[in-house]
């Protein structure tokens, strides 16, 4: 859905063109990089020697980035989900190798696809095993349904990574990168308002936060009110979850206009958003969630800098640009280099290949760490286990290492859910899909995958358009890769489309009813809460009170109902980053998953409006 995930990059390199084009149409400076344009000729000797180093990093490139995308594959195959930052590097190391060889589209997806069932039986691991269904040919079908939807929508992932190449465009945006970057570093010269806005574009949130130091997390913890307490994946995990939050209510809140929000309403924005809530008057509270939503939704200025400059105390004198200014000096090195990666593919430059050699494998680092640091925590937590069952017995030797961890609990609202309850829960979710045979999650997801097909093809004829304005429109082409892996996954979406139509009929004949109309009702994937904790009791011996504040967390507007689909999206979340979690949490969770849905409810009506009143 659009409001899950960072708008891709073609729409970033669209938006850019956009702005560019304006500034032409106004007759204002267009961001021309301040390099020295005298032109060094090169002797035939450096040329030979450029070319080697280029083929060299190339070849350098496609090594690492094929071993590390087969690593992750095997991963995949044998059943272990990939965390978020590893879907995404994922992503770049498969992206990379189709850009550097086009050709090899013809033969890996093909060859993944008709692999499908023989991989399937060597690895029975890759799909967890809940399907207890009458039929050999349902299960087949909705085991394939399951993996094509995810190969399609990594595929779509992929092209939009590679999607356009210039080959007119030479490496100078980089270069200003550089320069701006050493600018705020070193030299007390300072960039222009316009540099600081458009470069701090390119900081994304996961990629800012998954590169932040230890004291950083804490920082944007403590500032959000948040645990501060934990490794620095749950830290992460908790503070990607509120980003999401707060983008989702920044759209709402957009949209009904900041004057409509009552006195409390404000101060609970800005205490959320870490601006001052207290002892500021009502005006200076509507200016400053004003800003914050210009500089968040109108200059796309990523809310993690929003909220680290917030962390930062700066005085409330400085301007946003400063603000920036300021965050952008404090950030580790590495994330310098992601963005540098970034501005290259928006600006539809070429990536120079020794760049981004030296950002897979600094990310790479910070995986293998992460994974380490995931290692530790369930060594520690299987050890407190072993502890807890021994001394049960002595209870008074219990009392005292509780009273040992008593101040690291305070901070905690709510109780915690292991991750055994975690996978109980996400096994009853899959139970009780298979006894109401619903799809409406797979059909949410192909619709989603085929919006963002949609847009992505309505993206890539903006950029044509706007590149005809300045007469470019020849130099930039969509690459080989991309073309034909957007053949794929269109004939992908025909078939997953054809899988549900073959399930639901079969879902038609079982329940006898034929006259039953085509779509789903709606709220058919709603289910009681009584229904759940039914089938969660028979799965696995939980306490009762447990199993009711487990339930209260899900059922957060406490009308008995929770949607499945929900259910499943948040065990997914915490599957993947596999941490531990309380209920306020949870809670927490499925309130942004419902603001989401009724963002894209909205986006959707619009978008239907618009297409009525274009007909």
């Amino acid at each position: 859905g659009t409001c899950l995930h960072d708008d891709s990059k073609v729409e970033k390199s669209l938006r850019s063109l956009k702005d560019k084009n304006k500034k032409l149409e106004e007759g204002g400076p267009v961001y021309s990089p301040t390099v020295d344009h005298t032109i060094v000729r090169r002797t035939i000797g450096q040329r030979v020697l450029d070319e080697v180093k280029h083929y060299y990093h190339g070849f350098r490139l496609l090594w690492i980035d094929t071993t590390i995308a087969g690593r992750m594959l095997w991963q995949v195959l044998n059943g272990h989900p990939l965390s978020r930052r590893e879907r995404r590097q994922f992503l770049r190391t498969c992206a990379d190798v189709f850009r550097l060889l086009p050709f090899l589209v013809f033969i890996i997806v093909p060859f993944m696809e008709f692999l499908l069932p023989v991989a399937l039986k060597l690895f029975p691991n890759m799909l967890p095993s809940t399907f207890e269904t009458q039929s050999k040919k349902e299960e087949r079908l909705k085991t394939e349904l399951r993996v094509k939807l995810e190969m399609a929508k990594f595929l779509q992932d992929t092209v939009e990574e590679i999607a356009l190449r210039n080959k007119a465009a030479k490496g100078n945006v980089t270069e200003e990168f550089s320069t701006f970057f050493q600018k705020i570093r070193d030299s007390g010269e300072r960039p222009s308002n316009e540099q600081i806005i458009r470069f701090s574009k390119l900081f994304e949130d996961e990629l800012t936060l998954d590169n932040l130091t230890r004291p950083q997390l804490v920082a944007l913890c403590r500032l959000l009110e948040l645990q501060s307490i934990g490794t620095n994946n749950f830290l992460r995990f908790q503070l990607i979850m509120k980003l999401r939050a707060i983008r989702a209510d920044d759209k709402l809140i957009a949209e009904e206009g900041v004057d409509t929000l009552s006195v409390n309403e404000l101060q609970a924005a800005c205490r959320v958003r870490g601006m001052r809530a207290l002892g500021v008057t009502e005006e200076r509270l509507r200016e400053q969630l004003q800003q914050w939503l210009e500089l968040h939704l109108n200059q796309h200025i990523p809310t993690s800098l929003l909220l680290l400059s917030r962390a930062m105390f700066l005085p409330d004198t400085l301007s946003p640009a400063d603000q920036l200014k300021t965050t952008l000096q404090n950030l580790p090195d590495i994330v310098a280099k992601e963005a540098q990666v970034k501005v290259a593919e928006m600006e539809l430059s070429q990536v120079d290949n020794k760049t981004k050699l030296e950002a897979t494998l600094q990310e790479e680092a910070a995986i293998r760490q992460d994974n380490k640091d995931r290692e530790l925590e369930r060594l520690a937590d299987a050890a407190e286990r072993t502890e807890f069952s021994l001394s049960n017995g002595d209870m008074a030797k219990h009392s005292e290492t509780l009273r040992d961890t008593a101040p690291v609990l305070e901070g905690i609202k709510g109780e915690e859910i292991t991750k055994e309850e975690i996978d109980m829960l996400s096994d009853a979710c899959t139970q009780l899909k298979e006894q109401k045979k619903l799809l409406t999650l797979e059909k949410e997801e192909l619709e989603d995958l085929k919006d963002d097909v949609q847009e992505y093809s309505e993206d890539l004829k903006e950029i044509k358009k706007e590149l005809s304005k300045t007469g470019q429109e020849k130099a930039v082409q969509e690459s080989k890769a991309s073309q034909r892996l957007s053949k794929r996954v269109n004939r992908m979406i025909g078939r997953i489309g054809k899988i549900i139509t073959e399930l639901e009929q079969d879902k038609v004949v079982l329940d006898g009813q034929m006259d039953r109309p085509s779509t789903p009702p709606i709220g058919e994937n709603l289910i009681s809460i009584n229904e759940l904790i039914t089938v969660m009791r028979q799965i696995q011996n939980i306490p009762e009170h447990k199993l009711q504040s487990i339930a209260d967390a899900l059922d957060d507007n406490k009308d008995g109902k929770i949607d499945i689909d929900d259910v499943i999206k948040l065990v997914e979340l915490i599957d993947k980053e596999d941490i531990d979690i309380n209920t306020s949490q949870v809670a927490e969770i499925m309130v942004m998953l419902q603001k989401e849905e009724k963002l894209q409810e909205k986006e959707k009506a619009q978008k239907e409006q618009a297409a009525k009143l274009n007909n």
